[in-house]
């Protein structure tokens, strides 16, 4: 079978590239076993670092691309139970099985999929399922939503952005999102129910208040004013930086090609009892900003999703989250945010590009 992976030839500089296999041999059948026609996958960079770590740190290293699959079952292990032929399933192939989602075929654990609704296509389920664990995740577990809180979320035009912008609605938040381009902000506003205040990060204020000077960005000034001064329950960044001035990120090596929040920023804008979820692996937390989080009694905690598959010690309750998700969009509570699709052929030249989509999620569509 053909299947898609990341050739990495020297793992400290990251280089890597892209490329096709067309003579995988399929892995047996166990007990719990199911061979799964791949229909769609999303596509998405995992962390060179992350994936050092669970497979051989030797050179020449070959990477598995995409884990957000749905497809059809074609055959069952002897032990399996929930599943039979010809069943429509999404799921998300865990990091260290080594399979790429971006494959004609995969074989999987029962346990790792769970059925799709009829009422939902092959794109729109392998498109949102892993984002939609990821915002479920950062909101429920980690930032213990509850209703009333008001929440910021940063880059709420990405797929995880949208989809974490839709539960938190839905649960009954107050929230504040930031756009860096048009395109980002157009798709925001064309959301029903306008679903959050969007910050618009292109300019350098939008409004004016007692908040907004110098000292403070537009976030900062924005949380403040639209909670009366009394800070963010609950804030979900995409990347943030370790220091406020040019001078340092630079001596830092911190460069995004998109305007993120720094990390004083963000403690700032917490409100007391606040919780900050983030995606940065590598944030470090001096004295000063330790004592920040003790005076308002915060809590820090780091986002990642890939830990539910890496482990069976919660995967009932893994399961749950996977059919709560499926629910939801069979009943249009959260809609899939799809940038477009591409064949397979072009799944190595999409995944070079993938940094520019800023805007929903690319997803291998097989017919």
């Amino acid at each position: 079978m053909k299947v898609v992976f990341q050739h990495v030839s020297d793992p400290e500089t990251k280089v890597s590239q892209f490329v096709i296999d067309n003579n995988v041999a399929l892995p047996p059948l166990d007990g719990y076993s199911i061979l799964i026609e791949v229909r769609a996958c999303a596509l998405s960079h995992i962390d060179c670092k992350v994936l050092q770590l669970l497979y051989d740190k030797s050179n020449d290293l070959k990477y598995p691309v995409g884990q957000d699959i749905s497809g059809i079952v074609r055959q069952v292990g002897p032990d399996v139970t929930m599943l039979k032929p010809d069943d429509e399933v999404v799921g998300i192939i865990p990091l260290d099985f080594g399979i790429s989602g971006c494959a004609e075929y995969v074989v999987l654990n029962e346990f790792d999929v769970v059925k799709k609704p009829d009422r939902v296509s092959f794109v729109d389920a392998a498109g949102c399922i892993g984002d939609a664990v990821k915002a479920y995740t950062a909101l429920h577990y980690l930032g213990r939503m509850t209703g009333g809180d008001t929440i910021l979320i940063m880059d709420g035009a990405t797929s995880f952005g949208s989809l974490a912008i839709q539960l938190a609605y839905h649960w009954g938040a107050k929230i504040l999102t930031t756009t860096s381009s048009s395109d980002e902000k157009l798709y925001l506003e064309g959301l029903e129910d306008k679903l959050a205040l969007i910050i618009d990060l292109t300019k350098r204020s939008t409004r004016i208040g007692r908040y907004n000077n110098s000292n403070s960005g537009i976030i900062l000034s924005a949380c403040m004013e639209e909670s009366s001064g009394l800070g963010v329950d609950i804030i979900i960044d995409n990347g943030l930086t370790m220091f406020s001035d040019d001078k340092n990120r630079k001596i830092a090596n911190e460069f995004y090609t998109h305007p993120v929040p720094s990390k004083r920023e963000i403690l700032s804008a917490l409100a007391v009892g606040g919780r900050w979820v983030t995606c940065k692996d590598d944030l470090q937390l001096d004295p000063p900003n330790s004592r920040i989080l003790y005076l308002k009694c915060a809590s820090v905690s780091f986002l990642f999703e890939q830990a539910w598959t890496l482990s069976s010690t919660q995967q009932g309750r893994y399961m749950h989250i996977l059919m709560d998700i499926m629910e939801k969009v069979a009943d249009g509570v959260i809609q899939p945010n799809i940038h477009h699709t591409v064949p397979f052929e072009a799944v190595p030249e999409a995944l070079k590009n993938l940094s520019e989509e800023r805007v929903g999620k690319v997803v291998m569509k097989l017919d």
